[in-house]
């Protein structure tokens, strides 16, 4: 987890940034922050999988239901992000995520909880999604704000980097644990052990000690729709912040519909058994680890421009999915593919996106802008798998399941591309946005 920081003593723009996108010694706190968010991510995946996979799979869930079900989890951002973002604002962010992490377990163990009594419905499975993602929205805000405090400004990038490197390896684990166990154990055990790793992230929280970054004269205490105005302002006055929300809307839409209908067209397209679905999922992990690894050194070799374009990547590789239609024993080996290579510009887009915010923020406006932010982009990821389960039912009634489903995930990925031509224009978008003070100086204030 640590070792000497290299720094780059080159000439050139990009000096400061490639200095950073070496990976070098990070707080010790760090170590179980990242085991923590290791767990957290490891539980996400596992649930994620189970919940789909138990509608589909033992509730008989339509393209539209599993839309619904997909989106519902997104719909905390619209509804609580903005206000999550006001009210850890003045708390500690560490007991947030510690209660938001036991709130999941308890609502994702209902469900073979509901499944032993004969109880479980798709009306259930709703409800505890629903419960879950209003725990992810403090959960997400609460550690995108206090990991500046934990590892400083000039280390976001390795930070991040590292993150997403831990993420990745929960989708290469995840999927494939949660379809192993699905299909051996059965879906009520399978859904039990998917809700363990909440209780495990929560335990690894109280190590870590961090100082919390204030301003020096902190915001009066307003009322929230007040503060929520004054957010939003901010975020779109400035140039950087603004185009970051618009293209990870956009992104957001085209990706909502693509996850989607991703299984559907796994399962029912390509007739995919559970174990298979999850090792598909599994394997964009592959490409989502070397992604992170990378990062650094991509951010580093092409500039934050470059690399920001660089990632529109990720949808475009989706446009080659309805080569499956053209030659059915390829069709498991080009989603493969397809779902690797997607995965390696996810990772790069995460760690740029996250890095930027956290070193564009004033550090006593990290909750809020984070809020803003994630609540204006995320708002559009449910509208996306509403549109992309309805459309997919539409078009799979007319074309058939592989052909409807996969003109829906080429629709999809291509709208996501589309969104990094945001940033070509940009005469603000450089290396310096990465290292420059976001605003005055803060102070410290233990946690």
């Amino acid at each position: 987890m640590s070792g000497p920081t290299a720094r780059a003593q080159e000439a050139g723009g990009s000096a400061g940034l490639r200095a950073r996108a070496v990976t070098g010694g990070l707080p010790g706190g760090f170590g179980w922050f990242w085991c923590g968010q290791t767990m957290s991510g490891l539980g996400d995946r596992l649930t994620a999988f189970t919940v789909q996979s138990v509608a589909i799979l033992s509730l008989g869930a339509s393209s539209a239901q599993v839309g619904v079900l997909s989106a519902t989890g997104w719909l905390a951002y619209p509804a609580l992000g903005l206000v999550a973002g006001v009210a850890l604002a003045h708390v500690r962010r560490k007991g947030v995520m510690v209660a938001a992490e036991l709130v999941r377990f308890a609502a994702f163990v209902s469900v073979p909880v509901a499944a032993l009594a004969g109880r479980l419905t798709l009306t259930h499975l709703v409800v505890a999604v629903a419960v879950a993602g209003a725990a992810t929205v403090f959960f997400d805000i609460g550690g995108q704000s206090y990991l500046p405090s934990l590892v400083g400004r000039d280390q976001l990038v390795a930070a991040n980097s590292r993150l997403s490197g831990a993420d990745s390896l929960t989708k290469l684990a995840g999927p494939a644990l949660a379809g192993v166990a699905f299909g051996v154990v059965g879906p009520t055990p399978a859904a039990a052990l998917a809700a363990a790793p909440f209780l495990l992230s929560a335990a690894a929280r109280a190590p870590v000690r961090a100082v919390e970054l204030l301003p020096v004269r902190p915001y009066p205490r307003e009322p929230v729709g007040a503060r929520v105005r004054r957010e939003l302002r901010f975020v779109r006055d400035h140039p950087l912040l603004r185009l970051l929300v618009a293209r990870a809307a956009l992104r957001g839409f085209g990706t909502g519909a693509v996850d989607a209908v991703l299984l559907l067209f796994a399962y029912r397209g390509l007739g995919l058994s559970s174990v298979g679905g999850g090792l598909l999922l599994a394997s964009g992990a592959v490409g989502a680890l070397a992604g992170a690894v990378l990062a650094s050194r991509i951010i580093g070799r092409f500039g934050t421009r470059g690399a920001l374009l660089l990632t529109g990547l990720e949808g475009v590789s989706w446009l080659a999915v309805p080569l499956c239609l053209l030659w059915t024993p390829a069709a498991v080996p080009v989603l493969v593919l397809v779902r690797g290579f997607s995965a390696v510009w996810l990772s790069v887009w995460g760690v740029l996106d996250a890095s930027l915010r956290q070193a564009l923020a004033p550090p006593g406006r990290q909750s809020t802008v984070h809020a803003v932010t994630r609540t204006l982009s995320f708002s559009t990821v449910p509208l996306g798998s509403l549109a992309g389960g309805l459309t997919g039912g539409a078009l799979s009634a007319w074309l058939g399941w592989t052909a409807g489903l996969g003109t829906v995930i080429a629709a999809g990925g291509l709208l996501a591309a589309a969104s990094v031509l945001l940033f070509r224009k940009e005469p603000l978008l450089n290396d310096h946005a990465l290292t420059a003070p976001p605003g005055p100086p803060g102070s410290r204030r233990p946690e």
